[in-house]
């Protein structure tokens, strides 16, 4: 009997679906397999960059930087510079002195330099002359003729922002040993960083030079005079005074060209008040420059003189401020009053461990000294900051009648460094000393004339017969015709 089907279920094959998830899961398990697979592949790729190939890529672009860098600074270079700022002679007369004294009994000197702080103490190197000698006795203090000037002023300079100390002057042996040998005491003691020239304790520091470094350049500072007032320190002591002598002069140059970059070379020398440079100073500095100093700073004419740089066919340069004047003192000509401060910056270059060294933008900002007894006021000024209305204060007007005022002390200015100083080609005044009184004496004793010198009042009278002569000898307009000028 044949059943009835229809109605029973057929029934399902499971194995169908369980081959296709085998397959499924298969491919799935390739399709990861290969994927896990590129991302190690990705992974060693780049763990072999960042291991081995990056810093190494690395290194070479490191090394050819280098190489660039290294081979710019072969043509590039190094160049480092030091401002300097120098002043004239620091001279105290009997009211400068009383003006530091006060009721208690203490001697201060800071409110005299209150007015140029910022030009001191802004140079990488100040200078001054510092006339005297000094004492810590009171009851000792002496002005002129023959000076002892209270320690305390040289507190105050030194507070001021002067580093460099010059003491090759015509007064430094007003009072011989003794007071020398307090002026020693006194900066061993008190400031033994200062850098003191002209003058030596002992015979050891007579023989160095005296170096000062600022930002890898180094300076070397000499000091002489032309000489003194008196004789000296004492027999067996002529190395505590630096005088211009032409063998201790050279020797001294050379001697500071082994241990230095630079060479400032400080003159006290000239005819006082006088603003033309005579015949010594200028047959020195041909000297000086032919000796390879590269600035010279003179002091003791007590006025300004010209400033400028002198050259030779050997291709010496030097730049040199004949005389910066006074800086405080209180002297009684308008022209003794107007000082000035020299300003130059030293520039250094090494290249291939060569260096050279140039004197940059060398100039003289004028000074004024103000006093005034009645209102207690005391001190130099830079001239660009000096009023009219100070200079009617000002207690000169008590001595001169010629007309003291921010203009008559510009054009006194302008007047002076207008001269040109004609170079000497002499070498009779190199071998020459002085006598109490200033005259010039040779080795054996005789009195030499200088016959080469002028005058500021002999220069400008030959410059004004010279143009007279050239207005005299120049042609008339012979045209007939009328001229109508234009503005």
């Amino acid at each position: 009997m044949i059943e009835n089907t229809e109605d029973v279920p057929m029934k399902r094959n499971e194995n169908i679906p369980l081959n296709f998830k085998e397959r499924m899961n298969s491919k799935i398990s390739l399709i990861c397999s290969i994927a896990v697979l590129a991302v190690l592949c990705l992974f060693f790729h780049q763990l072999d960059y960042q291991i081995i190939q990056k810093p190494a890529i690395e290194a070479e672009r490191k090394a050819k930087l280098e190489k660039e860098k290294a081979e710019k600074a072969a043509r590039t270079p190094v160049v480092t510079t030091a401002s300097v700022i120098a002043v004239g002679d620091n001279l105290y007369h009997q009211s400068l002195i009383d003006s530091g004294k006060n009721d208690s009994g203490e001697w201060n000197y800071d409110h005299i330099y209150q007015n140029v702080l910022d030009e001191i103490q802004s140079a990488d190197i100040a200078m001054i002359d510092q006339e005297t000698v000094f004492t810590t006795d009171h009851d000792a203090v002496s002005s002129y003729p023959s000076f002892a000037t209270p320690t305390e002023v040289g507190d105050a300079i030194i507070k001021a922002g002067f580093d460099v100390v010059e003491s090759a002057t015509n007064h430094i042996d007003d009072y011989g040993y003794d007071y020398m040998a307090q002026t020693f005491e006194f900066w061993r003691t008190n400031y033994p960083d200062i850098t003191l020239i002209g003058i030596h304790e002992t015979e050891e520091d007579a023989a160095s030079v005296k170096v000062r470094e600022v930002n890898g350049i180094k300076i070397a500072f000499l000091d002489y005079t032309y000489g003194t007032n008196n004789s000296g320190a004492g027999e067996g002591k002529e190395y505590m005074i630096d005088i211009f002598d032409k063998a201790k002069v050279a020797a001294s140059i050379q001697k500071a060209k082994e241990v230095s970059d630079c060479i400032v070379f400080v003159a006290h020398w000239g005819t006082e008040d006088e603003t033309m440079p005579n015949e010594y100073e200028k047959q020195w500095a041909a000297f000086l420059l032919q000796q390879g100093v590269d600035v010279v700073i003179g002091g003791h004419p007590h006025v300004l003189q010209p400033y400028g740089i002198m050259s030779d066919d050997k291709g010496n340069e030097m730049v040199i401020f004949y005389s910066l004047g006074n800086f405080v003192s209180t002297q009684q000509q308008l022209s003794e009053l107007l000082g000035g401060m020299g300003k130059f910056t030293i520039e250094k270059s090494v290249l291939n461990g060569e260096s050279t060294v140039r004197i940059l933008n060398p100039e003289i900002d004028p000074l004024v000294m103000h006093y005034n007894s009645e209102t207690g006021e005391f001190g130099p000024y830079m001239l660009s900051d000096y009023t009219d209305e100070l200079a009617a204060q000002h207690g000169v007007h008590n001595y001169i009648e010629e007309s003291f005022t921010v203009e008559s002390l510009k054009e006194t200015y302008k007047k002076i460094m207008s001269m040109n100083v004609t170079p000497s080609t002499g070498t009779n005044l190199l071998e020459v000393s002085f006598d109490w009184d200033g005259s010039m004496l040779d080795k054996n004793g005789n009195y030499v004339e200088d016959t080469e010198s002028i005058t500021a009042d002999q220069y400008y009278g030959a410059l004004y017969e010279a143009q007279q002569a050239e207005e005299e000898n120049s042609p008339e307009d012979d045209s007939g015709e009328d001229t109508e000028e234009e503005y």
